[in-house]
């Protein structure tokens, strides 16, 4: 008699114990560190994610799997394409075909040769005469992981990386499916990346072949001569007669092969050519291919290059089954839809997605233009919602404006606001009879009427937002913890868990935590009431290492397992875990004070008229300084209310310019001001000098999770930055 079958989803018991979320291990305290926290492994589960995605098409392949909206043709010659209201469909079944099909081709390019490095190539003959000569393409390797290695007959190897630079779309999960299924090792180039980083990833790893949206192919094409090991760029998109003239020649003068995916689906799915997809054949094999590498994924790089990051199939499974526990099962019924805004090349996104398999949802693709985020969701109607708090920021901004409004319009809304934060407190219920039907209906219209769950992740909210947009779209929405070295994964909040709120919630299951003590920060596993310290992560979650890294490796990773995340954190006696500091962005003053620039920015942001901001310190100076991007709305009414003026939120250069106003610096500075006494923040830990600006920050200075790269940023601001050191030194000397 078969076993019987495994859920696909667990959500959370009815009996469930708020007051018990996570377990205590007795007899784990040490000196230095508080008693482990954890959660039982859920077994029975498959163990690698090509096992994953084949058992999602088996149980429904008519079933929509990914939808997308159409475009239009140009208006006029020269013009871009538009995007139309349409949208269209592609089944479980027919994405499992074209995987089989890309799969197979890229396999045929190694056994014909075409992947040999360009090095290895120009020995010719010589290196053919070898004993041993160097395989190409290079199998990528890591200490302690297994390698397909001599299991493999010469022309069939494994392990070898395949990239791909596009944003959100059916191709690049087709491309990512088929490394799964055909042992290949899929590594992400970010949509945002720079030719500079992607040439850097390209060499580092090292790729043979790139797959890559039309955008992005002269990108490849320049940095080709630099990169020995690509062979092939695959252009996800059809290129026209001229393109494939120009980009053709172009290619074979840089000694690369230039293909467009449609030809190449073509060829793999061919007589010959097609080879089954699975990896493991045999028993013997199948055992230890959970353990191999299935992506590198490269952390978002906030200081210097990005650290790539070696997952196994395990490492991803364990983390798509862990998130499975307290999924939301009204919300994840088979046809749910997800809305795909967030990039796949972000281990967070990815992992929705391989939930999504586990409960056959449907991905709807964001067209990739932020300016249609909300166009796009009001036509894909989607269940799930998972953003980052940059965008949930934004969202909470405007709904304070309009609270804001005078009249009738705004006193409804404040009310209504007011009566639903206080029944959620009180109950834990999101939804309300009156004021749903009233006002918050055209609030979750905004968003396409239907969601039911949403999710933030990747950086810390603030609660005041958090339980505003609780209620505001009257839906489940919860706040996990976790890193690209943990799988996007380690911590989740129970959505009606009141208390909770503040907190990134429960240990999630085959996780284990521990705080070690950060005693020059002040932080120890005997503080009171809760213990506090660096929150150590471990699991068959956790990553097995940096790629080509040792020295990285070893200051993350030590001998038992354990994860140092760099984040400082509580838990609470019911088991919750909270953020509240950073050591990696812990910046030591000159008079010897410790800022943590994370939480004195999540302060000030609250602010809907800052789209950005970048808090500055100096290890030599004594204050802090900021940099700031305005929302031109709500800051052109800041300006006019100073100044007297009447600019509208359309004229940028006025508005620019009426920023640099002293007047207006010294009322940003006042409300600074007011914003760090309201929170109690310390003296050393208040703005001394702003300079605004109504320009988005450049995307060289931003992560693809939109998070601020530092380094950069302070180098790319360093004139205006020093400026506001030396106007905050001359006004305290005049106050001597």
């Amino acid at each position: 008699m078969a076993p019987p079958a495994q859920p696909k989803l667990f959500p959370f018991p009815p009996t469930l114990d708020l007051a018990d979320q996570s377990s205590p291990v007795p007899g784990t305290q040490s000196s230095n560190s508080s008693t482990i926290f954890k959660k039982d492994i859920l077994e029975g589960v498959p163990t690698t994610v090509y096992q994953i995605f084949e058992d999602a098409v088996n149980a429904t392949p008519n079933q929509t799997l990914y939808r997308r909206r159409l475009r239009t043709p140009p208006a006029a010659a020269g013009e871009q394409p538009g995007w139309s209201t349409k949208t269209a469909d592609t089944t479980y079944a027919q994405v499992r075909k074209r995987r089989d099909a890309v799969g197979s081709a890229l396999l045929a390019l190694e056994r014909l040769g075409r992947l040999k490095d360009r090095r290895v190539e120009a020995r010719g003959d010589a290196a053919a005469d070898l004993a041993d000569p160097e395989p190409t393409p290079k199998e990528i390797n890591h200490p302690g992981v297994p390698t397909w290695g001599s299991r493999l007959k010469a022309g069939a190897r494994r392990g070898w990386g395949v990239g791909i630079w596009s944003v959100n779309r059916e191709e690049w999960q087709v491309v990512d499916f088929a490394c799964h299924a055909y042992g290949l090792v899929g590594v992400s180039l970010y949509e945002t990346l720079g030719p500079d980083t992607a040439e850097y990833i390209t060499n580092f790893t090292p790729l043979p072949v790139i797959f890559a949206s039309s955008n992005h192919v002269q990108d490849v094409l320049r940095m080709a001569p630099k990169c020995p090991s690509l062979r092939v760029l695959i252009s996800i998109d059809k290129l026209s007669p001229a393109e494939r003239d120009l980009f053709g020649q172009w290619a074979s003068e840089v000694g690369v092969l230039l293909l467009d995916l449609n030809e190449f689906e073509e060829w793999g799915a061919s007589p010959g050519v097609f080879t089954p997809p699975g990896p493991n054949p045999g028993a013997e094999e199948a055992e230890i291919d959970k353990n191999r590498i299935m992506t590198i994924s490269y952390t978002s790089g906030t200081t210097g290059n990005p650290k790539g990051v070696v997952l196994t199939n395990w490492n991803m499974v364990a983390a798509t089954i862990s998130n499975c526990y307290g999924a939301p099962v009204a919300a994840m019924k088979p046809g749910f839809k997800h809305f795909s805004f967030l990039p796949l090349a972000h281990i967070y996104e990815r992992i929705i997605h391989f939930i999504l398999l586990r409960a056959n949802g449907i991905a709807c693709f964001s067209t990739g233009d932020v300016t249609r985020l909300l166009e796009d969701a009001q036509i894909f109607k989607p269940n799930l919602f998972a953003g980052v708090p940059r965008v949930w920021n934004k969202i909470y901004a405007a709904i304070k404006l309009q609270m804001q409004a005078p009249g009738v319009k705004g006193a409804l809304l404040r009310r209504a606001v007011d009566d639903k934060l206080r029944n959620w407190r009180e109950t834990g219920s999101v939804t309300h009879p009156l004021w749903d039907r009233l006002v918050f209906n055209k609030i979750r219209a905004l968003v396409g009427g239907e969601v039911q769950s949403m999710v933030t992740g990747s950086a810390p909210i603030s609660p005041e937002v958090l339980e505003l947009l609780k209620i505001a779209f009257c839906a489940d929405f919860g706040e996990g913890y976790g890193l690209t070295e943990t799988c996007a994964s380690t911590t989740r909040s129970v959505p009606w868990d009141v208390g909770g709120v503040g907190t990134t919630g429960f240990v999630g299951p085959s996780f284990e935590v521990k705080l070690r003590d950060v005693t020059e920060m002040g932080y120890t596993h005997n503080d009171s009431p809760n213990p506090r310290g660096e929150l150590l992560i471990r699991g068959p979650q956790v990553f097995k290492g940096y790629l080509n890294d040792p020295e990285n490796t070893k200051k993350a990773l030590d001998a038992d397992g354990w994860f140092y995340t760099g984040d400082v954190a509580e838990i609470d006696s019911a088991g919750r875990v909270k953020i509240i500091d950073r050591i990696k962005n812990v910046v030591k003053l000159s008079q010897g004070e410790y800022v943590a620039l994370e939480r004195v920015e999540g302060v000030y942001l609250l602010n809907p008229m800052f789209i950005s901001l970048l808090v500055h310190a100096d290890s030599l100076r004594d204050s802090l300084v900021a940099i700031s991007v305005i929302d031109p709305v709500p800051g052109a009414a800041f300006v006019n209310k100073i100044l007297g003026s009447h600019i509208t939120p359309n004229e940028t250069d006025k508005l620019e310019q009426a920023l640099q106003d002293p007047k207006v610096k010294e009322a940003l500075l006042g409300w600074f001001e007011g914003a760090a006494q309201k929170a109690k923040l310390n003296g050393y830990e208040r703005i001394k000098g702003v300079h605004a600006t109504v320009h988005p920050f450049d995307a060289s200075l931003m992560t693809p999770t939109m998070k601020i790269k530092r380094n950069v940023a302070a180098d790319f601001f360093k004139k205006e930055i020093d400026e506001l050191y030396e106007k905050a030194a001359a006004g305290a000397k005049s106050r001597l």
